[in-house]
C-alpha cells in the first residue's frame, strides 16, 4: 500500500510537472513586452512594383547527396502554394553525372525553377551560385576567382549559412562582390531551437501539426524571437554607416536579405509522402522579389531577369500567409518614390512609408536604423520622418491582443530589405 501510494503521488507529480513546461514554454512563446505607437490609417500605401514575384530560395532535390524529393514533386508543392519560382541548391556528390547539371532553369507545372548549386568555398564559406553550366564539389580557387567564374556567367552569388554551424559559417568581415546574404536560414534557426530548453514543447507541436496538417505553423513558431538573431545583426553591419558616405553615386551599397529554406526530404513515408515536406516547408518563408515585366517563356531568360532583380534590393522575405503578403508595399516617400535597395539624399519632409491595399488585422511596424531600433508603431499602414541619414529598413508582426505594453502572440511576419538615405546634398 505504502509503494503504491508512493507511487501514485509520484506519477501526479510527474503529470503536474509536464503540464507546468507545456504551460510555461506555451505562454513564453507568446507573451512580449513592446511599447507601440499609433501608426498611419492611410487608405493609400506606397506604389506598387509593375511585377511582384515569389518563390523559395534553398531548395535540395535528389541531385544532392542527401536529399531524395524529386523536381517534378517540388514544382508540383510549389504551385500549391503559389510560388512563382524556387531557386534550387544542390551540391553534388563527386561521383554524381556531370549531365544532370548542364540544364540550368526550366519551366515546371507553371514555376521557374532555377537549377543553382550550394559551393562550399575552401576557407571562406558555403555560396549559392545560380546557373553555372558546370557542377562543382568544392571550389579552392578563392572567392574572388569564384566571382569572376559568377560575372562571366552573368550569376548570381548569396551567401549561405553566414552564422550557421562552424563547418559552414561565412569567415569573411563583409560580402564583397556578393549579390545577396542569407540572413534567415530556417534550418538553422531549426537546430538552435531544437537544442534549446524548449525542445520538447516544438517537437511535440510538430509531430502534432504533421497529423493534423498544420506543420507549416508550428515550423514557423520556431521564429518566436523574431529578428533579434546573429543573422540579422551581421547583415546590418553590413549596412550601418553607408549613409555617411559620399560616393560619385548614390547607389545602394550592401548586399540583398534573402531568407532561405535548406530543406533537405530525406524520408519517404508510407504512402509517399516525403518527410520534411515540400508542400509545408514552401508555406514558410517566402522571397518577394520586384521585376522590370513579367517574366518570358525562355526559363534562363526568366532566371537572368530574376538574378538581377534580386540583386538590386526591392525584395521582401514573408513567414507564412503568402497571398497576403504580396500586397504589402514600403519606401521612401521623398520627390519620387524610392524602393527597398535603393538610395536617397535627406531632405525636409523624408518619409518612411509602408502598408496594403487591404486591411492587413493587427499589425505593428519596427523601424530599424543602422541596426538600431527607433521604434514600434501599430497599423494598419505607417507613415514615418526619417531621422537623419541611415539605413533604414521596416518589420512586420502580426499580433492576437494588446493591453498598454503587453502583448499576445506576436509574430515577425514581413522583414524588408534597407533604403539608404545619404546626407543632404548642401551637407556634401
Amino acid at each position: 500500500m505504502v509503494k503504491r501510494g508512493f507511487l501514485g503521488r509520484a506519477a501526479r507529480w510527474l503529470l503536474v510537472g509536464v503540464g507546468a513546461y507545456f504551460a510555461v514554454m506555451y505562454a513564453g512563446a507568446r507573451l512580449d513586452w513592446v511599447a507601440m505607437e499609433e501608426g498611419s490609417a492611410r487608405s493609400a500605401p506606397p506604389p506598387a512594383p509593375s511585377t511582384r514575384v515569389a518563390g523559395a530560395i534553398h531548395v535540395h532535390t535528389r541531385r544532392s547527396h542527401d536529399a531524395i524529393g524529386t523536381e517534378a514533386e517540388l514544382a508540383r508543392a510549389a504551385r500549391a502554394a503559389g510560388l512563382d519560382f524556387v531557386f534550387l541548391a544542390d551540391h553534388r556528390d563527386a561521383g554524381a553525372p556531370a549531365a544532370e547539371w548542364e540544364r540550368t532553369a526550366a519551366w515546371e507545372e507553371g514555376v521557374l525553377l532555377v537549377r543553382g548549386q550550394e559551393i562550399r568555398v575552401e576557407g571562406v564559406g558555403k555560396v549559392l551560385v545560380d546557373r553555372l553550366d558546370t557542377a562543382v564539389v568544392s571550389w579552392t580557387g578563392g572567392v574572388e576567382s569564384l566571382l569572376a567564374r559568377v560575372g562571366r556567367d552573368s550569376a548570381l552569388a548569396v551567401v549561405a549559412h553566414p552564422r550557421g554551424r562552424p563547418s559552414d559559417a561565412w569567415r569573411l568581415p563583409g560580402a564583397p562582390g556578393m549579390a545577396a546574404w542569407e540572413v534567415f536560414d530556417f534550418a538553422d534557426v531549426a537546430r538552435r531551437r531544437l537544442a534549446s530548453p524548449s525542445v520538447v514543447y516544438h517537437l511535440v507541436a510538430l509531430v502534432g501539426g504533421e497529423l493534423t496538417g498544420r506543420a507549416e505553423h508550428n515550423w514557423l513558431r520556431l521564429y518566436r524571437d523574431g529578428f533579434r538573431a546573429p543573422g540579422v545583426a551581421a547583415f546590418d553591419s553590413l549596412w550601418a554607416g553607408h549613409g555617411q558616405e559620399r560616393p560619385a553615386a548614390p547607389d545602394r551599397t550592401g548586399p540583398t536579405a534573402v531568407g532561405g529554406l535548406d530543406v533537405h526530404p530525406r524520408v519517404r513515408l508510407p504512402g509517399g509522402r516525403l518527410f520534411p515536406d515540400y508542400a509545408s516547408s514552401l508555406r514558410t518563408m517566402i522571397n518577394h522579389v520586384a521585376l522590370d515585366a513579367p517574366p518570358g517563356p525562355d526559363p534562363v531568360a526568366a532566371a537572368r531577369s530574376l538574378g538581377r532583380a534580386i540583386r538590386r534590393g526591392d525584395v521582401f522575405v514573408s513567414f507564412g500567409d503568402t497571398e497576403r503578403a504580396r500586397g504589402f508595399r514600403m519606401g521612401m516617400a521623398a520627390p519620387a518614390h524610392v524602393p527597398p535597395g535603393g538610395a536617397t539624399r535627406m531632405a525636409t519632409g523624408l518619409r518612411v512609408e509602408a502598408g496594403f491595399a487591404t486591411d492587413p488585422g493587427r499589425v505593428a511596424y519596427r523601424v530599424v536604423r543602422d541596426g538600431r531600433e527607433v521604434g514600434w508603431w501599430r497599423g494598419p499602414g505607417l507613415s514615418r520622418a526619417v531621422d537623419g541619414p541611415g539605413a533604414y529598413r521596416v518589420e512586420l508582426y502580426r499580433y492576437s491582443a494588446r493591453v498598454g505594453r503587453l502583448v499576445w502572440n506576436l509574430r515577425p511576419w514581413i522583414f524588408v530589405n534597407p533604403v539608404l538615405v545619404r546626407p543632404s546634398a548642401e551637407a556634401g
